[in-house]
């Protein structure tokens, strides 16, 4: 999925109180980007969770499989008949790639044999088959797909798995239809395409202008290439163009960088993701194709990062949270405004209350209470759907807990604030009580000016939009279990 797209995190957050201007135009006030106190900084940027989950995907099991996405989706199909159904949101995954990125921590298939991609949609028409009887009657409000590269499919095929999609799910007439674009592979004819069938927004990835850093991660995609591309895809009628990119790369500098972002603002996509790149080459072997010495150092990543704050908030973008930015008239920017805004797989997203069905390799769906993830091997995944068994063999069902604890963390990265009251009215809690330990574990991070722990509410600060993950962390019950195995995860900042 999207949030699978590298093995890159990020810093940020978001804060109602502290958003930028009463009616999300940029912040006139961007001094506390200017000095970021480096030794907060440092203190607290350990690793931990992105929180595109709750509870982590680290702590799934394999216990989960066909019956238990069988009995969600019968619940879901049992309250739209009430009236109390959730619509939903579609993913479907492309895991077929032309060339191996060196950060990529995507589940990938790596040839230039675009033959390939029709047994894989054979099976994908085949997991369908199965999905259909089961789905709830409700509108589909948002589709995405990823990879590996959805570009890698030819228009013929493109159109072939929109049309096998749009026979099971109702597509609401609003619905946000997007899908991760190369743009060094897919063509004008491409893009003509996917705008006649119904895709409305386009995601891709950019990650650094800079021909020394694109020689050393494997991708050579140049500002020239990528800004034709986003001209043509205006010029077609696509309505939303999302930007990726990624600081803390090898032979990256501050200059290297600041061009780099002068050439996004060039572009101006409506929306940015700003990646902290995370060295694992114990769980990702090609990054030790990277030497090392060439990598920023955190002080310098901290530079990085502060520097694309501050240009991006200057040139009037929004800071969504984590790992986004949006222009104010952007859906993810009213989003974050007016409340709606939700985290899962796919990053910062305004598909807020809906039911996530995934299809394909790899893919993750969220329906109720349940994470159900699909077969993340070809050949299981085949096997699977020929014998008609849906693919599901790992997830997790939540308890209240985690529910509780996933609406307070939820809150924090995408609002910024924790209303206490409104948390004891929907859990049945009282709030200090409950979270007597969280509470006392935020202490440090209040002391350090990221957070302010009302008597009614607890609100991030500016710095905190920084920090958040750290906050979120001291919610997670789930983590003490994975201590042992934070390698596992990326650096906060």
């Amino acid at each position: 999925m999207a949030e699978q797209r590298n093995v890159s995190e990020n810093t940020g957050a978001d804060s109602r109180s502290a958003r930028p201007g009463a009616e999300g135009s940029p912040s006139k006030d961007l001094d506390w980007m200017q000095d970021l106190p480096l030794d907060i900084l440092r203190r607290h940027a350990g690793r931990g969770p992105r929180y595109t989950s709750y509870p982590p995907a680290t702590a799934w099991h394999d216990q989960i499989g066909p019956a238990d996405l069988h009995a969600a989706l019968a619940h879901a199909s049992d309250q739209a008949k009430l009236g109390n159904g959730k619509p939903l949101s579609v993913y479907a995954h492309v895991p077929f790639c032309p060339s191996q990125c060196y950060f990529c921590a995507c589940n990938v298939l790596i040839t230039p044999r675009t033959d390939l991609a029709d047994a894989y949609l054979d099976r994908v028409d085949k997991e369908l088959d199965l999905l259909a009887p089961h789905l709830p009657e409700v509108p589909t409000t948002q589709m995405h797909w990823g990879g590996g590269s959805p570009s890698y499919l030819t228009p013929a095929q493109m159109r072939r798995l929109l049309t096998a999609i749009g026979r099971k799910f109702h597509f609401s007439a609003d619905a946000e239809i997007a899908l991760e674009a190369d743009p060094r592979i897919l063509t004008f004819e491409h893009l003509q395409e996917l705008r006649e069938i119904g895709f409305n927004r386009l995601s891709m990835g950019g990650q650094d202008f800079d021909p020394a850093v694109q020689e050393a991660v494997h991708r050579d995609q140049s500002f020239e290439l990528t800004a034709g591309f986003v001209q043509q895809a205006r010029k077609v009628g696509f309505s939303g163009v999302n930007l990726d990119f990624i600081y803390g790369l090898p032979k990256q500098t501050l200059e290297s960088f600041a061009r780099t972002l002068q050439q996004v603002l060039e572009i101006r996509p409506d929306r940015i993701a700003l990646y902290g790149y995370a060295h694992v080459p114990w769980l990702k072997p090609m990054q030790r194709r990277f030497d090392a010495e060439s990598l920023p150092d955190p002080a310098m990543r901290f530079k990085l990062f502060q520097m694309a704050l501050q240009t991006l908030s200057g040139a009037g973008y929004e800071f969504i949270g984590m790992d986004h930015f949006a222009l104010p008239d952007d859906e993810l920017a009213k989003a974050r405004r007016n409340g709606t805004l939700q985290r899962n797989f796919m990053g910062y997203t305004t598909a807020a209350g809906t039911d996530l069905v995934g299809v394909g390799l790899t893919s993750i769906s969220y329906i109720g209470d349940l994470f159900a993830q699909n077969e993340r091997k070809l050949n299981p995944y085949y096997g699977a759907v020929d014998s008609g068994v849906l693919p599901a063999t790992r997830g997790l069902r939540l308890t209240a807990e985690d529910q509780l604890r996933s609406d307070v963390i939820q809150s924090l990265m995408c609002n910024g604030i924790v209303d206490k009251a409104a948390v004891e009215r929907k859990h049945g809690i009282d709030f200090d009580a409950h979270f007597a330990k969280s509470l006392q574990l935020l202490q440090p991070l209040a002391a350090d000016g990221l957070i302010d722990l009302g008597p009614d509410r607890l609100t991030v600060s500016d710095l905190g939009r920084i920090l958040v993950r750290p906050l979120a962390m001291c919610f997670d019950a789930w983590l003490p279990a994975e201590m042992s195995g934070m390698q596992r995860f990326s650096a906060t900042v």
